[in-house]
This record gives C-alpha cells, sequence and structure tokens, in this order.
C-alpha cells in the first residue's frame, strides 16, 4: 500500500501568506519532479538537512519496513523548496538504511 507523504516540514515551507494562529500550518502534500512523494510501506520518517552542503535544506525520508532512505535535493530555496527526483541515499556501495533494532 502507498501512502502520501503529507506535511509540512519545517525549512521546506510552501511560503504560507501568514501564520495561522496555533503556530501550525495546515499539512501539504509534498512533491519532488512534480509527483507526489510517497512511500512504498506505511509510515514515513522525513529529515531535514543540508545534505549536499550548497546551504539549502535537502529532505531526507527513511521509510517503515526494510528502511530504505530517499534523498531529495531541494533546487529552490529554503522559503520555496523545489524538489528533485528522489535517489536512494548510498552507504559505500549499498543503500543506506534506517537502524533498527
Amino acid at each position: 500500500m502507498r501512502l502520501p507523504l503529507m506535511l509540512m516540514v519545517l525549512g521546506l515551507g510552501a511560503g504560507a501568506a501568514e501564520e495561522p494562529k496555533d503556530g501550525l500550518a495546515p499539512p501539504v502534500r509534498l512533491e519532488a519532479a512534480g509527483k507526489p512523494i510517497d512511500t512504498d510501506i506505511g509510515h514515513a520518517a522525513p529529515f531535514v538537512g543540508d545534505f549536499d552542503g550548497d546551504g539549502v535544506n535537502d529532505l531526507l525520508v527513511g521509510q517503515f519496513g526494510e528502511g530504505i532512505l530517499w534523498v531529495y535535493r531541494n533546487e529552490g530555496t529554503n522559503a520555496r523548496a523545489k524538489l528533485a527526483a528522489g535517489v536512494k541515499f548510498k552507504d559505500g556501495a549499498k543503500d543506506g538504511r534506517v537502524p533498527t533494532g
């Protein structure tokens, strides 16, 4: 079952016109390369950080199940993210995975 990743990630904002009273913006469906970001299995574990050293926050998504990690490079800005298609995070020659246990 594929579930859409729907959230508003701090530092990857959609540029809301005004801040809501409770401090939380409504969730938005994040897209990469013009397509919604989905996880293959169940839950997603997103993390925002500058993974390529260009000063702009990128998105890392770990998924439940086999713990595969995907990196979505931000080709926009922190205020107006434009995420590229996801690529698997590599740990040497192997696919990086979310540690379990």
